[in-house]
């Protein structure tokens, strides 16, 4: 017999605990569900109480809104409530303008409300956060307050105040419910983000020590604890620089919700906006050009070890010592260090090297800058005011989706003039436009649709064997707790947020609980068949009716990148460029990018092309560095017009990635040669501009088919040449293909 090893044998997950034999969760895993679960119960049973109190025509709709705002974090459930009244209010007000205009053309009113749905998908893919949502709710509010009244359009206006009623005590007694069982803590989202910069970091850490710095690097809140990113779409992390961006991009959420909450966070939101956008633009330094082994040479091994050891010191700093809350010690270590790797700059004349050192040293100068972006509003009197990035393609598409799902289904709703096809409509438009906005909607569609599927049978068993047998209010309540409660627990948990959110809210919608209540078996079966057949539809909707091309998406996202760093360089110098702003766009459309094309890509194939979007951002630093530089009044005449020129062969970017290398590294050689005849005051700064010039070289050089117009990731995924590595030269007979994306 085979000896098993006891910790192989005895292995159980850190999350689970054995007990007689068998594998349990433990209290700390299950106690944030346990404490949500019945914080979502204690709201509905509020909310059910007010909206019989105040005999309130639909009560489940209360009960509705109390699933979707509720939110584990305050500040989350804050800002939604607020948003989804606001979306409530415009899209009563619509329907009511548009019942009015259109009382007796139900073609032209259907036309009418299909175009305002597309409108709101669009605009809903613009925005983020809940005022994304407030978009989309705007949209398909009309429905939900118009399928009552087709048959009595005098009652527009009484359904509209019933739906905002309904909505207020939801939302009310969820504010309630979770305010009074809530504690704001300021410092956890501080931690959070304080966490997130010794994560990343221990990133730049020597490999060796990474281990015993950051093992694994320090998880998150998820599951087990509370969640950054609440019922939402979660993406696998496949390796350490994936978990980071993950980490950084779900602060983001983190803050803005934390800021809804707390005033002290909210004084200092921007700053900490601004941090977190330097901490994504810092990873983006990580890729394999400056990961690998530094040229031979004692400069260049000093400052990769320096580097290293004041990443290492960081990343280990006693977690009670935030370093947002007192970073002059860890400032003043980076500044030494800066001086010193200014120092070893000096030391030589090899320009590869000198170029390494300067990259080095730009790694220290961004997370200096991230630290004073973190400390307040008291070192920045101007804030960063950060931008959106507005994908317009996608938003086009997701509102052409929108309208025309809208549409189709009214029509059918009309022509075959079903008694209950209202009932469809109520399920298949809040559904398509809610799931239009998800870059994975054909993913999530499936989950939502297996959720409400789920809602079907536990709808049947409440309605026919529980609710007949119950009376009075209390019993109510706990029946509908019972049946929820498995939709409630499911939202916790992301990976199956999706299907708990489909099961939870159209549970509702299914049990037909009126003031007063009645049953009519004929009605149900009615209710149920209509919602069979939107959940078909649905899963129709996105793949049949403008399905999402993630690899076309990809290439847009990649061809918007390189057209961004060429402008940059083409700027007049006299044109102020604020670097942050232009790092975070091209970050955000990077994380689009790797949502959209880890769906249709191998994670190896995603990770080359991650490395060569950081590329491209890193050469916009560049360049931002170069329009600096050449504007010192030190610097000779001669090497300003060589940088100048330099900086106009980005000309050529997207069409000769090869050739622009080229001169870069010729310009900057150019440079070097001169640079002991200058004034002693000009070497800093020329060296410097050699340097960005060298390391623009190489990183240009070192990806040349992702910034060609016609690289592989321009080319469908089943052509010839559509897997090739990005840093293959482009083969001249592959030029005369038409480009894909404009």
């Amino acid at each position: 017999m085979r000896l098993v090893p006891p910790h192989t044998a005895l292995h159980v997950p850190r999350s689970l605990v054995r007990f007689g034999g068998f594998a349990f969760p433990d209290w700390q895993t299950l106690s944030p569900t346990i404490a949500y679960s019945i914080r979502a119960l204690l709201a509905v049973g509020l909310a059910l109480f007010l909206a019989f109190f105040f005999q309130l025509q639909t009560p489940m709709s209360s009960v509705t809104t109390v699933l979707i705002v509720a939110n584990p974090v305050v500040g989350a459930m804050v800002s939604k409530s607020f948003w989804r009244i606001f979306g409530t209010v415009i899209g009563a007000t619509a329907a009511v303008l548009l019942m009015a205009a259109f009382p007796q053309s139900p073609m032209l009113y259907f036309m009418g409300m299909s175009l305002i749905i597309g409108v709101a998908c669009c605009v809903s893919t613009l925005l983020r956060f809940y005022k994304a949502y407030a978009a989309v709710l705007a949209g398909y509010t009309i429905v939900l307050v118009s399928i009552s009244t087709f048959a009595d359009p005098d009652r527009i206006f009484m359904a509209a105040m019933s739906r905002l009623s309904a909505v207020t005590v939801g939302i009310v007694s969820t504010a309630v419910v979770f305010l009074v069982t809530s504690v704001s803590r300021p410092e956890k989202v501080l931690r959070q983000v304080d966490q997130t910069l010794r994560n990343i970091a221990g990133q730049f850490s020597h490999p060796a020590d990474l281990e015993d710095v950051v093992p694994g690097q320090t998880p998150m809140p998820d599951d087990g604890g509370q969640p950054l990113s609440f019922r939402a779409m979660t993406l696998t992390s496949y390796d350490a620089r994936a978990r980071l961006l993950s980490q950084a991009n779900a602060l983001v959420e983190a803050i803005e919700y934390a800021a809804a909450d707390n005033f002290a966070i909210g004084r200092r939101v921007d700053g900490l906006r601004a941090g977190v956008a330097r901490l994504l633009g810092l990873l983006s330094t990580d890729h394999p050009i400056w990961r690998d082994e530094p040229p031979p040479n004692p400069q260049s091994a000093a400052a990769r070890d320096l580097v290293h050891e004041v990443m290492a010191s960081f990343a280990v700093t006693p977690s009670e010592n935030l370093h947002l809350d007192d970073p002059g010690h860890m400032r003043a270590r980076l500044a030494t260090a800066i001086d010193t790797l200014d120092q070893l700059s000096e030391q030589t004349k090899d320009l590869p090297t000198i170029a390494f050192i300067d990259n080095e040293r730009d790694i220290l100068v961004q997370l200096r800058s991230a630290l004073d972006d973190f400390v307040g509003p008291q070192v920045h009197l101007r804030p960063i005011r950060l931008q959106l990035f507005f994908d317009w393609p996608a938003a086009l598409r997701n509102g052409t989706r929108g309208a025309f799902v809208t549409l189709l289904g009214c029509l059918i709703w009309y022509v075959f003039r079903w008694s209950n096809g209202a009932a469809m409509l109520a399920y298949l438009i809040p559904a398509s436009c809610l799931l239009a906005t998800s870059p994975v909607a054909s993913r999530a569609s499936v989950m939502f649709a297996s959720g409400t599927l789920a809602a079907l049978p536990a709808a049947f068993i409440c309605q026919t064997f529980l609710l007949p047998r119950i009376d009075g209010y209390p019993l109510l309540w706990l029946s509908l707790s019972v049946c929820l409660l498995p939709g409630i627990w499911l939202q916790f948990h992301p990976r199956h947020a999706m299907r708990g959110f489909g099961y939870a809210v159209f549970f509702n919608a299914m049990v037909q609980i009126r003031n007063p209540i009645s049953f009519d078996d004929l009605s149900l079966m009615n209710v149920w068949l209509s919602y069979l057949i939107a959940l078909i539809g649905l899963a129709l909707v996105f793949r049949v009716i403008l399905p999402s091309d993630h690899r076309l998406d990809t290439g847009r996202l990649v061809m918007s990148i390189n057209r961004a760093t060429q402008q940059l360089a083409r700027l007049p110098l006299d044109r102020h460029v604020s670097w942050p702003v232009w790092e975070n766009l091209q970050m955000q459309k990077i994380l689009r990018m790797i949502q959209r094309f880890s769906l249709v890509a191998p994670p190896r194939r995603v990770y080359e092309t991650t490395d060569a979007a950081f590329i491209s951002v890193s050469v916009g630093r560049l360049i931002t560095r170069l329009r600096h530089l050449v504007q010192n009044p030190a610097v000779h005449e001669q090497d300003r017009a060589r940088a100048l020129a330099a900086l106009s062969a980005f000309q050529h970017l997207c069409t000769h990635p090869a050739h622009t290398a080229l001169l870069l590294r010729t310009a900057a050689q150019d440079v070097m040669a001169d640079v002991e005849d200058r004034p002693a005051a000009s070497h800093v700064p020329t060296r410097r501009i050699a340097a960005c010039l060298e390391q623009a070289s190489l990183l240009v050089d070192s990806a040349p088919g992702f910034f060609h117009k016609h690289g592989p990731l321009q080319l469908p995924g089943d052509m010839p040449g559509a897997n090739n590595r990005l840093n293959m030269a482009i083969p001249p007979e592959t030029r005369s293909f038409g480009m894909r994306v404009a």
